[in-house]
């Protein structure tokens, strides 16, 4: 059997440096809404092109350039249908996950993301010097709409990352969950349907916390689950059997994560659990999307995915001892903390 031909280094590395094509197209696809056109059936380009108000020849070439890497597949010359990737272009799709690329490719995002060059001779947010602001969370608190949209992605986001957590995990022994900086309470209304016999604590600011009202009555957990307003740097509620903090230290630095944990540890009891849900960077060259990950967090705030070895100090610094890492087939790893 003849193997596929390897790609010299020249066309391996042109191809690399273009890469951003393949976010524009998929931000144009998701914007007009073809993965949606295509739930029952294969459609022509014509037709793609009349439902969506497009130029046919020019939206050929988008999908044709999808296709090549599985996003839709021309299922027969000019006819396109959807892949298990395009999938999550769907907007009926629970787990769609539409608005990611949408939100790369607005404006702010995109400039921060275009000059990664100043925040590595700086060390400094790329945000900083384009929008006078210290990180992302302060512009979006200024853009209510980019504010939503991002909202949206972190939502599926979550859906998707702590789905097979959510799922497998033991909370048998747990009666009440805190979940610090929960937002507006996607993993806490997912783990409190699964368990029924469990309450909780949504804990966040206060206007967030207030605002997950209607979110979580949605879910129909409402009635178990408390909100409480507060600041995580100064405190965090007591009560709870287990902790849970997902995709924040993401955002922080050294310091303030340490602030944080030891609140954590202040409120928690001697055999809580404390479950942080976050990004691991593995060692070595091998690929990663954590990696990359990294680089937006640089251009983005002054915090970043860690290693495990990273992570084990700062929670030691913090007051908890690392006591396994559950890893699964998604971008987030559960690592399970107890006290010192």
């Amino acid at each position: 059997m003849n193997k596929p031909p390897t790609k010299s280094p020249m066309i391996a590395f042109v191809e690399l440096a273009s890469k951003y094509w393949i976010s524009q197209a998929l931000n144009v696809a998701a914007k007009l809404g073809i993965a949606d056109f295509l739930t029952q059936e294969a459609k022509t380009v014509d037709e793609l092109a009349q439902a969506t108000n497009s130029h046919a020849s020019s939206l050929y070439r988008l999908l044709r350039c999808l296709a090549s890497v599985g996003v839709f597949t021309e299922v027969e010359p000019y006819r396109f249908g959807l892949t298990p990737i395009a999938e999550y272009l769907r907007s009926d799709n629970p787990y769609s996950l539409r608005d990611q690329p949408i939100m790369h490719c607005e404006d702010w995002h995109w400039r921060t993301t275009g000059t990664m060059f100043d925040a590595v001779k700086t060390g400094k947010p790329a945000i900083n010097h384009l929008f006078q602001v210290n990180s992302y969370w302060e512009y979006l608190v200024q853009h209510p709409e980019s504010q939503a949209l991002f909202d949206r992605v972190m939502l599926a986001s979550a859906r998707n990352f702590y789905s097979p957590f959510v799922k497998t995990y033991d909370f048998s022994n747990c009666i009440k969950l805190v979940d610090v900086a929960g937002g507006r309470g996607s993993l806490l209304a997912s783990i409190l349907k699964i368990n029924p016999h469990m309450k909780g604590i949504l804990f966040d600011m206060p206007q967030t916390v207030e605002e997950a009202g209607q979110f979580l009555e949605k879910e129909g957990v409402l009635d178990r689950c408390e909100r409480i307003g507060g600041n995580m740097f100064e405190s965090v509620p007591k009560g709870g059997d287990i902790y849970t903090i997902s995709y924040i230290f993401i955002d922080w630095d050294d310091e303030s994560i340490i602030k944080v944990l030891k609140n954590i540890r202040n409120a928690i009891a001697e055999n809580g659990k404390l479950l942080v849900l976050d990004a691991v960077v593995p060692p070595g060259d091998e690929y990663s999307w954590i990696k990359w990950v990294d680089l937006e967090e640089m251009t983005l705030s002054y915090g970043g995915p860690r290693t495990e070895s990273e992570f084990t100090k700062v929670f030691q610094a913090g007051g908890f001892t690392l006591s396994r890492i559950l890893t699964m087939d998604t971008p987030c790893s559960v690592m399970e903390l107890i006290p010192a």
